[in-house]
This record gives structure tokens, sequence and C-alpha cells, in this order.
């Protein structure tokens, strides 16, 4: 009989299951292994997000098109749609306020529409970019004015969102695959009993919200937020995973490539793989490896191994 972790693998894994479906399979191995962090995320993302919650980066609104609609005599119109990055600093909409907080079934339902799903904004906005057109600091056209605006939710968006979610659910999935098949069993291992899986999870949510988010390492006790290029911070963060050797090889290795993260970095990343530091006690190679990996990506971001 498939265990709890099995069923989620394989329903998050095959694109026939519906992604609500198949993320609650995942939610009830994350609720299993006191996983709080990673339920909470699986239940904002089926339940939707509230206007005062944190949303993940692939959520955001930025860099969506406005679509603005323009009317002038004889019952003529024209719709142009531009960036919102295009639009004059003020007219920028408040993309946290107007970002994807559906739940998750809901964008399922949207991104199976034929027409571009649109929020309207609202009318100040429009009154106030009346005014700028007037005076030559707005995109508009003559004899016609600005009738309607809506930030406009491409398909291609749409569809690319619930790729994103389907696929760090299945990462994450198949990372806690490899602590232990026991995973997600009634009595099997939990972040609080076995340090490996707690930096799995802890790892899986740094995907989720990014490199700037609060990460818990270790049993969940500690929080880490390196900010980028806080190379102090992340030594002290390191030293979750590695002896005293260890950091002090890490330390020389960034001071070595200037400052940043670069070949000699990634030479003590590949001896750490290989077993040549003594790493702290209960921590294995390869969590050690993940750990530090998405360390020094806060630290610095787009840091490949």
């Amino acid at each position: 009989m498939a265990t709890a972790l099995e069923n989620a693998v394989d329903a998050l894994s095959n694109p026939g299951v519906p992604l609500p479906d198949a993320l609650r399979r995942l939610l009830v191995v994350a609720r299993r292994i006191g996983a709080d962090t990673l339920a909470d995320w699986i239940t904002h993302e089926l339940n939707g997000y509230g206007p005062s919650d944190a949303l993940p980066p692939y959520r955001s609104s930025r860099g969506l098109p406005v679509a603005l609609r323009f009317v002038g005599p004889y019952q003529s119109s024209s719709t142009r749609t531009f960036s919102v990055l295009e639009m004059p600093q003020e007219l920028q909409p408040p993309t946290e306020a107007l970002a994807l907080r559906e739940p998750l079934g809901s964008c399922v339902a949207l991104a199976a529409l034929d027409n571009e799903p649109e929020l309207a904004l609202p009318i100040q906005w429009v009154m106030r970019y009346r005014e700028l057109a007037h005076q030559n600091k707005a995109v508009h056209i003559e004899m016609m004015e600005l009738d309607h605006a809506a930030l406009r939710f491409p398909r291609t968006y749409l569809l690319g969102v619930l790729d994103r979610i389907r696929t760090m659910g299945l990462e994450l999935a198949l990372s806690l695959e490899d602590v232990s098949p026991d995973v997600g069993n009634p009595g099997g291992p939990t972040v609080a009993t076995n340090p490996d899986l707690a930096r799995v999870v802890s790892i899986g949510t740094m995907n989720v919200f990014g490199p700037g988010a609060n990460v818990a390492i270790g049993d969940g006790a500690q929080a880490v937020q390196i900010a980028p290029g806080d190379v102090s911070a992340l030594l002290a963060a390191a030293a979750q995973y590695l002896e005293a050797d260890g950091v002090r090889a890490l330390e020389a290795a960034i001071e070595e490539d200037g400052k940043v993260a670069g070949p000699a970095t990634r030479g003590v990343l590949e001896r750490v793989r290989n077993g040549a530091f003594a790493l702290i006690g209960g921590m294995t190679v390869n969590g050690a490896y993940d750990g530090l990996q998405h360390l020094i990506r806060m630290a610095f971001p787009g840091f490949a191994p």
C-alpha cells in the first residue's frame, strides 16, 4: 500500500491530477511531520491569500500588462496595452494590493478561460491618468480620453504560476522522500525529531518565498535572514552546518573570490559534498551541501554551484 508521501509524489508528478487535489496530499504529509511553515503555504494556496498576507514572489503582479481603453467621437474606442513598469511612477498600480490572491482552484479556472481575466483599476486612478494625459505626461490618443483601465493576467502568466507551484511541491516531496521513506507515516519522523528533515523543510521554504525570507535552520529554533552581500551573516549561518574549520575555509574562499561567491567558494562546496569537512552532529553530507548552497545564494543572488 502506498504511503502518504508516495501518494503526494505520484499526484504532483501526474499532470492529470488536479493541482489542488495533489497539493492536499502534500498537506497531509506536512501536518504529520509538524512542518507548520510548509503547511501554512499549502493552506494559503488552497484557500487564497488575504489582503495582509505576505505573497510568494511568483504571485506578484509586478510587470503585468495594464489594458487602457480610450473612447472618442462617434462611439469610437481603442484599447492599448502597456506594462505596469511603463506607467509614470505615480500611476504604477500598487502591485501587492492587485496581486493574484485567489485560491488555487480559482487560478486553475481562470487559466482555462478563453479571455484573459482583468482586475479593474479604481476610478481615482483613471481620473489621475486623464489629468496627466492632458499635461502630456502620460500616453494619450488625440481626441480620445481614457475610459477604463485594468490590470490584465495573461493566460501564460497564470499557467506559469500553476506550473511553478506544482514543481515546487514535487521538489519538496522528493526531498522529503530522500530523508526517509517513513516521512509522512503516522508515528514517523518529524521536524522536531529529525534535523535533516527540518533542514529540508527550511530549504524548501526558502525556495518558495525567495532568498529574503526568514528561514528556520536546524530544529526551527533559529530564523535566518541574510541580506545580499552580508558575509558575516552567511558565516554565522554556516556554523549551523560546519565545524569551525569548515567555516574558516568558506570565509577564506569568499575572500579569495574578491568578497563574492566564485570558483574558490564552489571549491569549498565541492569539498563539503566529498566529506572533507567535519559537520555539526547529526548532519548528513547532502543536508550540509544543500543548506550551504542556499545560504550562499541568499548572500550572493545568482550564485550557481
